[in-house]
């Protein structure tokens, strides 16, 4: 068997079955005890979370996924992208173990990848509250295009090689300090651009996914923290807490059979596969749509 094809055990094995029922339950009470004229919105909120969580343990894109899909639904950039890194210490962890658990974790990627990561969040998190939301949301879609596009021509020119040994410390830390700072200054980016760029550095796809979503934690933490203090007085960090409540519930229900689905898919495709999808969620919100 590949070692990237390992059979959940024990409490794993449970957790697959227990939180997509749990997550169902919770969103199904969230429906019925929401105002009729909100169970709607409410829904479609909720699949846009299971989509998010979904994707963040099969192609390490959360953000990416979360905050267009509530762009789409009417939520502005601001209010989204607080909700995108609010949600993610909650329910990440549900992903992290899972990936962990079936061998998808490298701390040799993951330490540079967090510290440059949390450096790049704050700062980040820091100059969102001064810049207008739209315009960042655009720039860092724009840029999640052009790393997508640049993943495609490599694997055309490439193939599917990986590297002997991880890239130098250096090279991971500034990986994350870039995908630290689209996901502090938008709520998206650290997937969609941070998991493509260490893929462009010849590291397994899957490793790529988990040790992301391992670094994600505490990039998250620290851009909530930026966002908590430098919006003191304001109502910046205001946030529809049935909307939250759905929104951890779907997303978290649906991370982690997204781990299952990672080990049974070849590297190409699911390099293929990430740099696809994260160009056409990012499409929209370079030329404003949403």
């Amino acid at each position: 068997m590949s070692p990237y094809r390992k059979r959940p055990q024990g409490s794993t094995a449970f957790f697959l079955v227990a939180a997509p029922l749990a997550g169902m339950l919770i969103v199904g009470v969230a429906l019925a005890t929401a105002p009729s004229g909100d169970q709607g919105h409410l829904a479609a909120v909720a699949l846009v979370g299971a989509a998010a969580g979904l994707a963040a343990t099969s192609v390490g894109v959360y953000g990416g996924v979360l905050v267009p899909g509530l762009l789409v639904l009417g939520v502005p950039a601001g209010v989204a992208a607080v909700l995108s890194l609010t949600i993610q210490p909650l329910v990440i962890p549900l992903g992290a173990a899972s990936h962990a658990a079936v061998g998808h974790v490298r701390r040799s990627i993951t330490v540079p990848l967090v510290v440059g990561g949390v450096v790049g969040s704050v700062t980040g998190a820091g100059f969102a509250t001064v810049l207008p939301a739209d315009l960042v949301t655009r720039a860092v879609a724009l840029a999640i295009v052009i790393v997508g596009v640049v993943v495609l021509l490599s694997l055309r020119i490439s193939g599917s090689r990986t590297t002997v040994s991880d890239p130098p410390a250096s090279r991971i830390g500034s990986i994350g300090l870039v995908a630290g700072f689209s996901s502090g200054v938008s709520g998206a980016g650290w997937g969609p651009i941070g998991v493509k760029l260490l893929i462009l550095s010849r590291i397994e796809p899957r490793i790529a996914i988990g040790s992301s979503l391992v670094g994600r934690i505490p990039i998250a933490l620290a851009a909530v923290l930026t966002y908590a203090i430098t919006s003191i007085g304001g109502d910046r960090f205001s946030i529809d807490l049935r909307m939250l409540a759905t929104l951890v519930a779907s997303s978290g229900g649906a991370m982690l059979p997204g781990t299952l689905i990672v080990g049974r898919v070849d590297r190409a495709k699911l390099s293929a596969g990430i740099a696809v999808l994260s160009i056409a969620l990012a499409l929209p919100s370079v030329f404003g749509a949403g």
